[in-house]
């Protein structure tokens, strides 16, 4: 995940317009619009394949979910307006304040992660879903997708006990920030992407207080990111069960389980 923040380049033309926009230096973000129109899609749907589907999209009480969406967008955007301080250098984890923006993958789940059990590399695949995102949405949809639930025989249910425990979302976070930070100091060297593969040996980060400390700093935006992400993915499900029907695989299950861990998330959120 690190090596394609912090190494892929959207190709100039229409793929980066599209991808980040047509302004020069800046990375535009797509998230809010499509959450905004995953929400709008999901309200204009006054009938689902069956007429349980109906009533099952009923119970999901969506415009309590709009106000949440609603809610999480202007949140996320007065706090970028309040700490924007046009900082070009800042980490590939984001300030203090900001998360950085960067090409995601943005669904990466165990089915798009492939190992070469020869050499041990990992490639990712299914790029159907990749943008300029934030990093830590990134991170935060990697985590929430521990839980399954997207595979024909989970049909729907995630099992929200296999969620990474705070102690492993840090050390994914302190192994992420090393590795940024290898690649950061290699980029000015290296003028062939293989050499990010191996051919080309990267220096040794070692753990220090520095690098705890953005690790921190990063989870703190992962953790928000999370609830965003149950928000996203929950709307998606909503939009195929209507386009698709639940046949094949239950969305309208999948949508429950992830707009209610929204609130169980958004609940512990709030104790901290």
């Amino acid at each position: 995940m690190a090596r394609l923040h912090c190494l892929f380049d959207v190709p100039e033309g229409e793929l980066r317009d599209h991808h980040c926009g047509t302004e020069l230096d800046v990375i535009s973000v797509g998230l809010w619009d499509q959450l905004s129109s995953w929400m709008e899609q999901a309200k204009g749907y006054s009938e689902f394949k069956t007429a349980k589907d109906t009533e099952r999209a009923r119970a999901l009480q969506l415009d309590k979910i709009e106000m949440e969406v609603q809610t999480i967008i202007q949140s996320f955007a007065a706090t970028e307006e309040e700490n924007d301080s046009g900082d070009s250098t800042a980490s590939i984890c984001g300030s203090s304040s900001k998360p950085n923006v960067v090409f995601c993958h943005n669904d990466l789940l165990l089915g798009n992660i492939m190992k070469n059990k020869t050499t041990g590399h990992i490639q990712l695949i299914d790029f159907e879903y990749g943008g300029s995102n934030y990093a830590a949405f990134d991170m935060a949809n990697h985590f929430n997708e521990y839980a399954g639930g997207t595979t024909t025989k989970e049909n729907g249910v995630p099992d929200y006990t296999r969620f990474p425990n705070a102690e492993r979302q840090t050390k994914f976070c302190v192994e992420y920030v090393k590795m940024t930070k290898r690649l950061e100091s290699m980029k000015s060297d290296i003028t062939d992407q293989a050499d990010y593969n191996g051919g080309q040996k990267e220096m040794v980060i070692e753990e220090d207080e520095g690098i705890m400390n953005e690790a921190i700093q990063l989870l703190s935006h992962v953790q928000k990111f999370i609830l965003v992400n149950h928000l996203y993915w929950g709307l998606w499900a909503v939009n195929q069960a209507a386009e698709e029907g639940c046949e094949e695989f239950d969305y309208l299950t999948y949508a429950s389980n992830r707009f209610n861990e929204y609130y169980v998330k958004k609940s512990e959120w709030e104790e901290k």
